[in-house]
């Protein structure tokens, strides 16, 4: 089977768990028979829904989101691709960490400016995080339709 769809990866603090609810519910409005882990969304997603976190999980968890029933079968012959509406399945692939990580911050982007600047050229530590994998069906630089699921992703963590 060829590897397809496109991988946008992201370094997320612990607040990866709530954000991803949010992340949820826009997905819900973007597609109301939206399924939710290989079923509708009333059935795996709820008031007391959280995020499966094992720290000692050798492989990546995984959430999957189609708009229905016939998407999950195109999923399923087709991999991530593009359907004939110009939309298609994707998914985030999620691993916990409990280690030290750090990093040399350059070229910060952030939406309060005199922020961006004192942060840029810091050194950036955590103790814990997130590494996660969003796949878009396309590269979001080429694709509306994987850009807007990119943007949902990057607006859930506004504020």
């Amino acid at each position: 089977m060829e590897i397809t769809g496109f991988g946008t990866d992201f370094l997320i603090d612990f607040s990866f768990g709530e954000r991803v609810v949010r992340f949820i519910e826009a997905q819900r409005e973007r597609w109301p028979s939206l399924y939710f882990g290989g079923v509708p969304v009333a059935e795996s997603f709820g008031a007391e829904w959280q995020l499966e976190i094992d720290p000692d999980a050798k492989y990546s968890e995984i959430l999957t989101f189609s708009s229905g029933a016939e998407m999950e079968e195109f999923w399923e012959d087709s991999g991530y691709s593009l359907d004939v509406n110009g939309e298609g399945p994707f998914s985030i692939f999620y691993q916990f960490h409990r280690s030290r990580i750090g990093a040399r911050l350059q070229g910060i982007e952030a939406a309060d400016h005199e922020v961006a600047t004192a942060a840029d050229g810091v050194e950036l530590l955590m103790s814990e995080f997130f590494l996660v994998s969003l796949v878009t069906p396309a590269d979001p630089a080429e694709d509306e339709f994987s850009r807007s699921v990119l943007a949902d992703f990057r607006r859930v963590f506004e504020g």
